[in-house]
């Protein structure tokens, strides 16, 4: 009997894993003023690295150089102003925040969490979240993701900003010669 019941539960079929859709949401902190603007305000970090420092320090009456290694972190905060009719409210477990609510709940700055692609945000990814956090959903793109607006990490460290697409080199059409060959050969 016990290997008929035991042979039967092998037999069930595994279930499916849970695969999440869409994008995660952003921890922010937001607030509503007086004229219903909602501001939301979003720290990232956007450069981080280790640096070697030479520090002295004494020993046995000399003074003896020290490295150290130091880790540096840059942030950026980027705050987005937008109407607050323009973004959607709920709570993490899916019930919509009406408008005067959510005015009384962001009359201070609090944290909430903020779909940054502007689509209400999969159950999976909240199911973490405490029963009635706040969920934001602005336009899409209101806040870049990644905290990169409009900047990027250079290649030493330094934030530079991002090139515009006109500035961007267009790559070359792979059956002419390349630019360097064709200006070499063009008569004079």
């Amino acid at each position: 009997m016990f290997g008929l019941l035991l042979s039967a539960a092998l037999a069930q079929a595994a279930p499916e894993p849970v695969t999440p859709g869409g994008t995660a949401p952003e921890q922010v902190l937001a607030c509503l003023d007086a004229k219903g603007n909602l501001r939301i305000t979003r720290v990232a970090c956007t450069c981080a690295q280790e640096q070697t420092v030479t520090v002295y320090e004494m020993k046995g009456g000399e003074r003896v150089p020290v490295t150290l290694k130091v880790k540096v972190a840059s942030l950026m905060t980027t705050t987005a102003e937008v109407p607050a009719r323009y973004v959607e409210a709920y709570t993490a477990d899916g019930k919509p925040v009406a408008a005067e609510k959510l005015a009384t709940l962001l009359a201070k700055e609090r944290s909430v969490l903020l779909a940054l692609d502007g689509k209400k945000v999969d159950p999976f990814h909240l199911e973490l979240y405490k029963e009635g956090t706040i969920v934001l959903v602005p336009p899409a793109n209101l806040i870049p993701a990644g905290g990169h607006a409009g900047y990027y990490g250079g290649p030493h460290g330094e934030v530079v900003p991002t090139p515009r697409p006109e500035e961007l080199k267009k790559p070359e059409d792979p059956k002419k010669p390349p630019q360097e060959e064709r200006d070499r050969n063009r008569p004079r």
